[in-house]
């Protein structure tokens, strides 16, 4: 019936959708590789690690032999001479007078006294005696395998940033048998040296002057041989200066002399004698800048009395060593302020009493880098080095840990 209700009955059409296909595949979602740099990362840190790791164990080795033939202990062997005055300071600290005519042990030498040693590294020793059982003995020891490890990661980094891979890699090798590296394994200051040169020297070729300055002056407080930083910082902010008008170099000479001025000042303090170590230095160990004539003496004995004294022997090697690596550094043209570091260095020991020994030597490490770059085409002539370098460490240790001077203290 129309109008009834229900009758109109409207009919909609209800339409699916349906959604196409893709005609694509998804997109894929790559996972970005780790770059290069990331995945060598390790190898870098490898290279100088395990050369002064194996170059460790021939020392350790050496050093055991040097301890069986002078019937020492094998603490006592690590903590040889210059360790004792370390290990003295890190317990004691430093006198407060050294008396005129004070002859130490009967060898005849005069106001021999811990004065005479820079205090930074017996600073880190006694830090790491209160964290470590076993005394400042261990501590010592302790301090100078990890300072080696770090000195050898630094030298593989300024050789990288000078030379390359390829040459910073042989560089390590080289620093970590060089002849007077055994001083890595004892407790003596030379590693720790050449970790805050090698770091100032990083800083100056990337012109960081304030860090280089300051890295400096922790050098100066470490050995007195630092000036050889102290006069590549000033070459270096010189340069800067001169070709850049770059006046904020002028910062790392300035810094640089701090920390040896610090100790001077400090001793003065203490003692009330404003040159007490030049005294101590001049009258106990004889140490003065005589250019040259020392060293030439040294060359009339071998001639004259060759078998009457080994120490001579070696001394004279040193010498002829120095001089050749010498040539070679400057030959491999490295930047001027390493050249000027290791000469500075070098000619600083050549000129004085206290002589070219391997482990002054060894911390003119940029000898190594040019070392390294000379025989960077010569894979033989690299190996051949290598060699003599590591049998040249094993001897040297165990004749430094046979001299029965160097346990008097």
């Amino acid at each position: 019936m129309p109008g009834a209700p229900g009758m109109n009955v409207h009919t909609e059409s209800i339409v699916r959708t349906v959604t196409p296909k893709p005609t694509e595949p998804p997109p894929v979602i790559e996972v970005e590789r780790p770059s290069r740099a990331a995945l060598s990362l390790a190898r870098p840190l490898a290279v100088p690690l395990l050369a002064y790791g194996a170059s460790r164990v021939i020392t350790t080795f050496a050093l055991g032999l040097a301890a069986m033939a002078s019937q020492q202990p094998f603490h006592r062997v690590l903590t040889v001479w210059d360790g004792r005055w370390y290990v003295r300071i890190a317990l004691h600290g430093y006198p407060h007078s050294v008396p005129q005519g004070d002859f130490y042990a009967g060898t005849g030498r005069r106001v021999q006294s811990s004065v005479a040693f820079f205090p930074l590294y017996s600073l880190l020793m006694r830090a790491l005696d209160r964290i470590l059982p076993g005394g400042a003995d261990v501590a010592g020891v302790v301090l100078a395998l990890i300072i080696g490890a770090v000195a050898t990661v630094l030298v593989w980094m300024v050789a990288e940033k000078v030379a390359g891979r390829q040459v910073a890699d042989r560089a390590a090798v080289l620093f970590a048998f060089s002849p007077g590296a055994f001083v890595l394994s004892l407790v003596y200051a030379e590693g720790l040296l050449v970790v805050l040169s090698a770091g100032c020297l990083l800083a100056l070729l990337q012109r960081r002057w304030l860090l280089a300055g300051g890295l400096a002056a922790l050098a100066g407080a470490t050995r007195p041989n630092a000036t050889a930083i102290m006069l590549a910082c000033a070459w270096a902010a010189g340069w800067a200066i001169w070709k850049h008008r770059e006046w904020r170099a002028a910062v790392a000479p300035i810094l640089a002399p701090v920390g040896m001025g610090a100790f001077f000042g400090f001793l003065w303090w203490h003692t009330g004698e404003p040159l007490i170590w030049f005294r101590v230095e001049s009258q106990g160990w004889g140490e003065r800048f005589d250019f040259g004539r020392s060293n030439l003496g040294v060359f009339a004995d071998v001639f004259t009395r060759p078998l009457q004294n080994p120490n001579r022997i070696v001394l004279a090697l040193s010498m002829i060593t120095a001089v050749v690596l010498m040539v070679v550094l400057v030959r491999a043209k490295l930047p001027g302020v390493l050249n000027v570091y290791a000469l500075s260095g070098l000619g600083l020991v050549m000129g004085s009493h206290i002589n070219a020994r391997p482990r002054f030597i060894f911390v003119a490490f940029p000898l190594v880098i040019a070392l390294a770059r000379t025989t960077a085409r010569r894979q033989s002539a690299f190996v051949v080095l290598t060699a003599l370098f590591a049998a040249t460490t094993v001897m040297l240790t165990v004749f430094y840990g046979l001299h029965k001077l160097n346990y008097y203290p």
